[in-house]
C-alpha cells in the first residue's frame, strides 16, 4: 500500500491487532521498516459477533479501506474514520483486488476550433 505521505506501507494482522508500518530512511541512509500504528480489531469489529482471527484481504489504495476477512464474515475498514462495514457473511475468503471507476462528464458536444491547414 502506499502511505498518505507517498511513501511504501505494509499492513499485516498479528494477535487480533492490524499492524501499519512505513518504509523509512534513518538519517544514517538505513532504509527501514518502522511500525506506524497498531489497531486493536476487537475494538472496531462489531462486538456481537465472535471470531476466531482476522486477516487483511485487500486495500483500496486512495481512499484508505481495507478488506478484512473474519470467520463470521468479511469486513471493509476505514483507515481515517474507523467506520466499519460487513459485506459478506462467513464462508471462505480469498484476496481482494478492488478498484474505483469513474465518468468523464460527456464534452464532445462542445466543438472546438480545428487548426488551420497549412499547405
Amino acid at each position: 500500500m502506499q502511505n498518505e505521505d507517498g511513501s511504501q506501507g505494509l499492513a499485516g494482522v498479528n494477535d487480533s491487532r492490524l499492524h501499519l508500518w512505513s518504509r523509512m530512511v534513518n538519517p544514517e541512509g538505513v532504509t527501514g521498516w518502522v511500525r506506524q500504528r497498531v489497531i486493536k480489531l476487537k475494538k472496531i469489529l462489531p462486538k456481537n459477533k465472535a471470531y476466531i482471527h482476522a486477516n487483511v484481504i485487500g486495500f483500496a489504495e486512495g481512499v484508505g479501506v481495507f478488506f478484512m476477512g473474519t470467520d463470521v464474515g468479511t469486513f471493509t475498514f476505514e483507515l481515517n474514520s474507523g467506520r466499519v462495514r460487513k459485506v459478506s457473511g462467513p464462508g471462505k475468503y480469498c484476496p481482494i483486488f478492488p478498484f474505483i471507476g469513474f465518468c468523464t462528464p460527456d464534452c464532445a458536444r462542445i466543438k472546438l476550433p480545428l487548426q488551420a491547414e497549412t499547405n
